[in-house]
């Protein structure tokens, strides 16, 4: 009897360290999709623009790749727009693409300094992987 609770608490043991491990594996896994990314930010050509450059590559053609969402923001931290992506702004792939490759202008105040977060995505209609990147601080030129 006593051998017996001894292999059942061992066999127990054995399950649950499988399934910690398990679970542990899963939160670290690596993309499904997306292949590589990139985003920069820089003055435009005109008075006041800031020219954001997103690029995303799948490791596949996905039906959904580009830009989700870009948030603008002063330098100081103060939000000051969102621009949702969408196929008819260019922002996301109008068809299944294996890359997207896009340049949003954003017209600013001249002499404002202001950074972007981007949401970049690539992956099903239904089941896409995301990544949030921060752009450098750009100076809208005069």
């Amino acid at each position: 009897m006593r051998r017996w609770r001894l292999l059942l608490a061992l066999f127990v043991s054995a399950v649950l360290i499988c399934i910690a491990g398990t679970q542990a594996c899963a939160q670290t896994r690596a993309s499904d999709y997306v292949a590589q990314y990139s985003v920069s930010a820089y003055q435009g050509e005109n008075r006041g623009q800031i020219d954001i450059e997103c690029n995303i590559r799948a490791k596949w053609a996905v039906p959904k790749i580009g830009v989700l969402k870009i948030e603008i923001y002063q330098s100081d931290g103060r939000y000051v727009t969102a621009i949702q992506g969408t196929t008819s702004n260019g922002l996301l792939s109008p068809k299944s693409s294996l890359a997207h490759i896009v340049t949003y202008t954003y017209k600013g105040v001249p002499g404002t300094t202001y950074y972007a977060k981007v949401t970049l995505c690539a992956g099903t209609n239904s089941d896409y992987d995301v990544r949030n990147v921060q752009t450098q601080k750009v100076t809208a030129p005069y």
